[in-house]
C-alpha cells in the first residue's frame, strides 16, 4: 500500500500550513486529512501566540495528552538540548 498525503496540494509542508493558519483569526487552526473529525486519524493544531500556546500546551499536559518525551523522527534544523540522546 502507498502512502500518500492527502492533504490539498497547498497545504503540505510546515511552511504551507503556517502560511495558511497566518491567514485565519481564530488563536488555533486545525489541519486534517479528512473532511471531519470522524474520518481522521491525526491533525496538526497551529497555534498562535506564545500565550496560547503555553495554555494549549498546559491543557494538554493537564488532560494527559501531552509528555515531556521528545518526538523522534528525523533531525530538524532546532537546537533542542532536552532531546540530545542519553
Amino acid at each position: 500500500m502507498k502512502n500518500t498525503s492527502v492533504l490539498r496540494s497547498d497545504r503540505r509542508t510546515v511552511t504551507q500550513l503556517l502560511a495558511a493558519a497566518e491567514k485565519d483569526t481564530d488563536a488555533v487552526s486545525v489541519f486534517m486529512a479528512g473532511c471531519t473529525v470522524a474520518d481522521t486519524e491525526a491533525a496538526v493544531f497551529v497555534v498562535k501566540g506564545p500565550e496560547a500556546i503555553a495554555y494549549l500546551r498546559e491543557l494538554c499536559k493537564r488532560q494527559g495528552l501531552l509528555t515531556d518525551k521528545p518526538v523522534t523522527g528525523p533531525a530538524c534544523n532546532l537546537h533542542r538540548p532536552w532531546e540530545e540522546p542519553q
